[in-house]
């Protein structure tokens, strides 16, 4: 479980307040807390930030800057969450670019599988983690939209996107990795460029 977690400063400015309740809320849990705010340099979008059970990826993009990068690592390898190997800090490619966070390209559904679109957003992304060299499995989807899914407790929650090819391979999947799975309605959410890993705050207790 886990025994620590950072407050992170996020990159919009008009954003930053909203950590406090969730400072709260984890410090109510007994876990140690790094408040990146702390550090008036650093900057970090959780959108960023995807922890598979194995890596911690951390994409840097127009929200997260190297030295929230720094801090997360300090931070994570300093408690004996992580081994410094673990923390990857992945190159603006795509984030920042084609889409706003490493995690609107690509997610996980388990410790060695990754969701990520068809085409070169797809391949730069996964080439800029060393996906294949630190051994991912790479399931490539026609919608980049489909690629934003969250896990919990091996169950899948899944956008319901207007892409039956990208929701039937999901579907395969899970079943070959005997996940459950949702799909779920995130329309409204995408008006404001959010999905599912924008509204999860995930906690290992």
């Amino acid at each position: 479980y886990s025994k620590s977690a950072v407050i992170t400063s996020m990159g919009h400015e008009s954003r930053r307040g909203e950590v406090d309740t969730i400072k709260y809320i984890v410090a109510q849990l007994g876990i140690r807390i790094h408040d990146m705010r702390d550090d008036e340099k650093a900057r970090c979008d959780g959108g960023d930030v995807m922890y598979t059970g194995r890596h911690l990826f951390v994409g840097l993009s127009r929200r997260t800057n190297q030295e929230g990068f720094e801090f997360l690592k300090r931070a994570l390898v300093a408690d004996g969450e992580l081994n410094e190997s673990d923390v990857v800090a992945v190159p603006p490619v795509v984030a920042g670019k084609d889409v706003l966070h490493l995690k609107s390209a690509v997610t996980h559904i388990d410790e060695r599988t990754l969701l990520a679109p068809e085409g070169p957003i797809g391949d730069a992304v996964l080439d800029s983690m060393g996906a294949d060299t630190r051994g991912y499995e790479a399931i490539r989807l026609p919608d980049v939209l489909s690629c934003n899914a969250v896990v919990v407790n091996g169950h899948v929650i899944a956008q319901d996107s207007e892409c039956d090819a990208s929701k039937s391979i999901v579907s395969e999947l899970c079943d070959r990795k005997g996940l459950g799975l949702s799909f779920v309605d995130t329309s409204e959410l995408a008006k404001k460029d959010a999905a599912l890993t924008c509204c999860s705050v995930l906690l290992g207790i």
